[in-house]
């Protein structure tokens, strides 16, 4: 891939999350501090088809089911779009 930076992540999962924003009737605007649960108000299967999204998107498998494995056993309750930034990239890093 071209240079991805967490700016350009940051881009698409904003746009990704904005097109279904409707659903979770949230009407701020998508900010790296904006959690996913708390904010706009997911649920489990909303960050599965977030996840299956950001896959689409990337053309790239993600272990998402891990990563939201690891925040429930460390007690994390919710996730900073900033986190899911952080994830996306390390993970597109390993290519």
């Amino acid at each position: 891939m071209n240079e991805i930076n967490r700016e350009v992540i940051f881009g698409s999962i904003s746009e990704i999350i904005s097109s279904l924003k409707d659903e979770w009737e949230f009407s701020g605007n998508i900010t790296p501090e904006t959690s996913l649960f708390s904010e706009l108000e997911f649920e489990s299967i909303d960050a599965v088809v977030l996840g299956s999204m950001i896959e689409d998107h990337f053309k790239q498998p993600f272990p998402f089911a891990e990563y939201l494995a690891g925040l429930g056993e460390r007690g994390v309750g919710d996730i900073k779009v900033k986190d899911l930034i952080d994830f996306v990239y390390l993970n597109l890093e390993k290519q």
